[in-house]
């Protein structure tokens, strides 16, 4: 039997911490850290604000993320579970949450 993954996709609005060392630009330094989040993928990245600070650069960001793990719901329209409190876009903001130098703002069904 196989085993199947699901994927959600979410957008959210974050603000990701981005290391003055950091290689690249601050897109990609934004996009490094939230893929740091076990499971999440960036699909698009645009950065809407920006705070520097000694160490590093708080960037303010919206971005499409695939999320790998959610379990599926058949009509997310009708389904409690896709708005509700504790429903996918809560579990994905906790999972954002939890990724060092991540805040997630808001984080919506896609």
């Amino acid at each position: 039997m196989a085993a199947a993954i699901h994927t959600r996709t979410v957008e959210a609005t974050v603000t990701v911490r981005v290391s003055q060392a950091a290689a690249g630009d601050l897109a990609a330094g934004a996009r490094r850290q939230l893929e740091r989040v076990d499971g999440v993928a960036v699909d698009e990245l645009s950065i809407v604000g920006l705070r520097p600070g000694l160490n590093d650069t708080t960037v303010e960001a919206v971005a499409t993320l695939s999320v790998d793990g959610e379990r599926p719901v058949a009509d997310p329209d009708r389904h409690p579970d896709a708005a509700a409190p504790g429903g996918v876009a809560d579990r994905v903001a906790e999972r954002l949450a939890d990724g060092f130098g991540v805040e997630p703002e808001r984080v919506e069904r896609a």
